[in-house]
């Protein structure tokens, strides 16, 4: 039996459970879009959330996701609700913390599973900017297989990898360094795909480097549901199709416009299922913000397992849908050492 690779050592694939397969319990972006002016430093308090949920990466406290905010609390809220493994795709440029990911495990009980890899080109480190492909590899393999750094904490999952259109070419050769790691190790692969029609520049990567497709997710595909189409080519090679934006409650202002509501990426789920879809979908909260967090008046790690439900009975949907989309499917993904 393979094993998922957990921060607290090996997962065997059938304790893997309810899994959310796209999270963050830290991270820091405020290097990345640096917040300027006074307004931008204050305190977030329950007056300003409805300001700064309408643009996330206006207050710097908003984005810095440190060990002050309770995340230990927080997710053990979805383990209460029945969450067994959570996949924390913190890449290492934008304030992955090992370290405590194993202490919130240890308190939770659940499952934390980390990423390697690179981010986007402009949170990337100069020396990765540097980097040749194979290095960037290399390391990847290093973390996956011994651990980050002397830690001897291991990532199981190759990712977040990011592109952004238009795609830069640092991020290319990230893409491409994931898919020689990946082939090396075994290990899944999570890419990053904020604007859908990015879908063409990484299948265009896959078609020269040849991926594990039943081992690769695309994620935040309900970015823009308006045309499916790019969504069905990549499930038609066995990618896993990621809709990661459940319970964000943020207004569809500058490239958000687009952004479905919870029913709406439901109808689009079930029909796909119907379709035969059903063991390539994956779905997550994707909280990266302080302001999704519980504390601050949002949905937190548990809206899926505590709402989501309630919604697809209201809308006639098989809810038994979830133990695909949640248990087998990232079970299939995230097993995969041997030891």
């Amino acid at each position: 039996m393979k094993n998922a690779v957990s921060v607290t050592g090996l997962v065997p694939a059938d304790r893997i459970g309810r899994t959310l397969p796209h999270e963050h319990l830290f991270a820091t972006m405020t290097y990345a879009y640096p917040a300027s002016g006074e307004e931008a430093y204050r305190p977030i308090t329950i007056d300003r959330l409805g300001e700064i949920r309408s643009d996330l990466m206006t207050n710097a406290n908003n984005i810095h996701l440190d060990s002050s905010c309770g995340q230990a609390l927080e997710l053990k809220k979805a383990a209460d609700a029945g969450i067994d493994t959570l996949v924390e795709l913190t890449t290492e440029p934008i304030g992955r913390n090992p370290e405590r990911m194993v202490e919130v495990s240890e308190f939770t009980g659940v499952n934390v599973i980390s990423g390697t890899g690179q981010y986007l080109a402009h949170h990337q480190r100069p020396w990765a900017l540097q980097a040749s492909r194979e290095e960037l590899a290399e390391l990847m393999v290093r973390e996956l297989t011994e651990g980050i750094g002397d830690t001897g904490i291991r990532t199981g999952v190759i990712g977040e990898i990011g592109l952004f259109e238009p795609v830069r070419p640092a991020e290319l050769k990230v893409l491409e360094a994931a898919v020689l790691a990946q082939r090396a190790t075994g290990a899944p692969l999570w890419v990053h795909l904020m604007n859908v029609p990015v879908v063409d520049d990484a299948l265009a990567v896959f078609d020269e480097y040849e991926p594990i497709y039943g081992k690769t997710a695309f994620c935040h595909m309900d970015f823009d549901i308006r045309d499916l189409t790019r969504h069905e080519r990549a499930m038609d090679r066995g990618i896993s199709v990621e809709f990661d934006f459940f319970g964000s409650v943020w207004l569809p202002v500058d490239h958000y416009i687009h952004c479905p509501t919870d029913p709406q990426r439901l109808a689009v789920l079930a029909d796909w299922s119907e379709r035969g879809y059903a063991d390539r979908v994956l779905i997550s909260h994707d909280v990266c913000t302080r302001v999704q967090f519980t504390s601050h008046g949002g949905y937190g790690y548990a809206y899926i397992p505590t709402i989501v439900p309630g919604l697809m009975d209201q809308m006639g949907i098989d809810r038994e849908l979830l133990d695909i989309w949640m248990i087998d499917t990232p079970r299939r993904l995230l097993a995969w050492a041997d030891s």
